[in-house]
């Protein structure tokens, strides 16, 4: 089940159609190993400690729920990574 993933992704369609007009939406199910390594760079880069704290602006157990979220989604990625063979890309904060 990949869930966070769903909801991830549905999240990121949502923002895209608002900011990008040549937007594209994710398919769970069939996305491209290139919309994987991009859903991977931008969930590394919320896990970064001033994103993930909202710079300071959120409670320790906010910032912990968002840490969980975040994790699940990960879990759900390299689930899908593994699954269809292809190499994780660098990551830095989810490491």
């Amino acid at each position: 089940m990949i869930q966070a993933l769903e909801e991830y992704v549905a999240q990121q369609n949502s923002w895209n159609k608002i900011f990008d007009k040549t937007h594209v939406d994710i398919d769970v199910n069939n996305m491209s190993k290139l919309q994987a390594d991009d859903l991977i760079r931008k969930l590394d880069s919320e896990m970064s400690p001033e994103n993930l704290h909202c710079d300071g602006e959120i409670t320790h157990s906010q910032a912990q729920d968002k840490y969980d979220y975040f994790m699940a989604v990960w879990q759900d990625l390299r689930s899908v990574y593994y699954k269809k063979q292809w190499t994780l890309p660098p990551v830095w904060e989810l490491a």
